[in-house]
């Protein structure tokens, strides 16, 4: 797929490509909508470029960094900041002689990039990441086999939490009747969920204490927080920047934030990641199982269901189309 084929809401749109932390002493390789890509630290700034040789299209991840340039492995030409060629090794550099640069921009650990050049602002993301009063830490998770609108609903959806993650996210699989406020803006849309303890696992209600709320946000193209409040207000919250990597590749970028409190932020993070690596693998190998059901079929064919609050503005989010503004409230039954 080229960039010209992928929805205008993702192809005009910033998107984390790597972890500052990521890029070291040696090139780091990426690719953001199937776009092979390189990443390197030139001093005090990170380029970003093809990932080609302008000269023979030898991958350039394949080289090296020499004083801040990326050098190409078959003919050692040196690129630096904006793309452009600085050494030839035994003659002088030839005219129009640039590799294809990307903007890029350095934010909350994050290196961000686009495809296109129009000066569209970075996002916002929710001010839980960099709250003093929250022990933060962004989970540094892999690629995995999704589409990006599919992941992206799965964070969202309430429902299939009963099936796939029953006795973590959910206790059971028994009927629990939750009150819905769905309200739909123009920068966001937002569901809060009114749920009785009974549908709380005891991990939860130990971890959390009395939940009086909770509720998930999706910020157009790629951004989803989901938050817990108790009395006090958000007492947890996760922030995910989902990030096209191929049409059947995500990869997800999430910072979990807890507020301060007695516990270490160190213990917090152990835990927390020892509760979410289990409900993560559920959700990954129903999202692989979604992935290779499009590629048998050609392609998705979704049928819109009376609880599927998230997904007409998912889709119409990822393809740069505005989302109408209205408000729903409904009663959730639990499967049964």
């Amino acid at each position: 797929m080229s960039a010209a084929e992928w929805p205008n809401g993702l192809r005009e749109a910033w998107h984390p490509i790597a972890y500052l932390a990521e890029i070291g002493a040696r090139p780091f390789k990426t690719r953001l909508m199937d776009r092979p890509l390189v990443l390197f630290r030139s001093n005090d700034a990170v380029v970003v470029l093809e990932d080609r040789c302008p000269h023979r299209n030898a991958p350039l991840s394949a080289g090296r960094i020499i004083n801040g340039e990326i050098e190409c492995p078959y003919h050692g030409w040196r690129f630096g900041r904006e793309g452009a060629c600085n050494h030839i090794a035994g003659a002088e550099v030839a005219d129009g002689a640039r590799a294809t640069a990307l903007p890029v921009q350095v934010r909350d650990g994050l290196v961000w990039a686009r495809l296109t050049l129009d000066h569209q602002a970075l996002p916002s993301l929710p001010t839980e990441v960099f709250d003093p009063r929250f022990d933060s830490f962004w989970w540094r998770l892999p690629s995995s086999r999704a589409a990006i609108g599919d992941a992206i609903e799965n964070l969202l959806d309430p429902i299939h939490a009963y099936f796939l993650h029953p006795g973590l996210v959910r206790r059971s699989r028994a009927p629990q009747p939750v009150d819905v406020d769905f309200t739909a803006e123009a920068h966001a849309c937002t569901a809060r969920y009114a749920e009785p303890a009974d549908s709380l696992t005891w991990l939860q209600r130990l971890t959390e204490g009395k939940r009086t709320d909770s509720w998930g946000r999706y910020s157009p193209p790629t951004i989803v927080q989901i938050a817990f409040e108790d009395a006090k207000g958000i007492n947890a919250s996760i922030v995910v920047v989902f990030s096209p990597v191929a049409r059947d590749e995500t990869r997800p970028y999430a910072c979990f934030s807890t507020r301060r409190g007695v516990l270490p932020a160190w213990l917090k993070r152990a835990f927390i990641i020892a509760f979410h690596r289990r409900v993560l693998a559920q959700d990954l190998a129903m999202l692989r199982q979604q992935a290779d059901v499009h590629a048998q079929f050609g392609g998705p064919v979704y049928k819109i269901g009376p609880l599927d609050l998230f997904g007409p503005a998912i889709w119409a989010g990822i393809n740069g189309r505005p989302v109408a503004p209205h408000h729903r409230h409904l009663r959730l039954k639990g499967p049964g």
